[in-house]
């Protein structure tokens, strides 16, 4: 029976960070900052292929800070990458309560052979473009018989919670649906690639449009109904935009109308760009 020789990497953060664990059964090379890590949450039921690499924590410190169900995820994908490990899977969540700061969270760490065949959702970035490959869903033939490619993307927020150690944050993000996205074998083109990538570059200035309109209004989690009403606002201007893109570029057949469609829409990213995280 080979043995195995448990790796134990404490990572030392400041008294106002969660804290943070990881136990490694197998070591690897440490990843690339640019390199995906997916992460699956408690319900997601996939068949992992792939070698585990061991178990992560992401619990409280006493005082922490920083530590809502978001921020840890983050930092799980930093440890996970520490680890050579390019997929997360949560197997247990304790949300903030009214005796703890932090959204307590406890994975198992996996490297598998292509990250991008888990993944469930796309949060937007710069530095990431839609491809094909993304597009995991089954053609809706009913209810869109004449698409050549849907694009499920949205925003939304939320927040850490109000209680004894902390004011609570709230969190904006934008996110592309991989498995209810999909294309049709006849669309499988760049100039509609580029029309639903599009798609989701409208999603994301009316994601900044979210965060500025609450840091004008002021808005903390205690705040809830105000944000409520923010929110539905602009979530109506953003479907109003998106019927507008689709009408005028008439799903993307009026190549040049599209042109102008995506310099304005980089144009309001640019506009928008300090509002870009949360």
């Amino acid at each position: 029976m080979k043995r195995l020789a448990l790796i134990l990497i404490f990572i030392a953060f400041n008294s106002c960070s969660p804290k943070l664990r990881s136990s490694v059964i197998k070591k690897l090379p440490e990843l690339e900052e640019s390199e995906l890590v997916v992460i699956l949450d408690i319900v997601d039921d996939q068949i992992i292929k792939g070698d585990i690499i061991g178990e992560l924590k992401a619990t409280d410190n006493g005082f922490s800070e920083n530590c809502s169900y978001y921020e840890n995820l983050e930092h799980l994908k930093v440890l996970a990458r520490k680890a050579g490990a390019n997929l997360v899977k949560i197997t247990k969540h304790k949300p903030a309560d009214s005796w703890s700061s932090c959204d307590r969270l406890w994975a198992k760490i996996y490297k598998v052979d292509d990250a991008k065949n888990y993944e469930t959702e796309i949060e937007w970035s710069s530095d990431r473009k839609l491809t094909w490959d993304d597009f995991k869903g089954v053609p809706d033939d009913e209810n869109y018989p004449n698409a050549l490619a849907v694009t499920n993307s949205g925003f939304g927020f939320y927040s850490n919670g109000l209680n004894l150690f902390s004011k609570g944050k709230i969190f904006v993000k934008t996110v592309f649906v991989n498995n209810s996205s999909w294309f049709r074998p006849e669309g499988k083109t760049p100039y509609v690639l580029t029309h639903e990538q599009i798609h989701f570059d409208i999603t994301e200035i009316y994601a900044r449009k979210l965060r500025k309109a609450f840091i004008d209004a002021n808005i903390t989690p205690s705040k809830g109904a105000e944000a409520e009403k923010i929110y539905y606002k602009i979530h109506n201007e953003w479907e109003g935009r998106q019927s507008l893109y689709d009408i005028q570029t008439q799903f993307g057949e009026k190549f040049e109308t599209q042109k102008k469609w995506k310099s304005i829409v980089e144009i309001e990213l640019a506009k928008y760009d300090l509002y870009k995280s949360n």
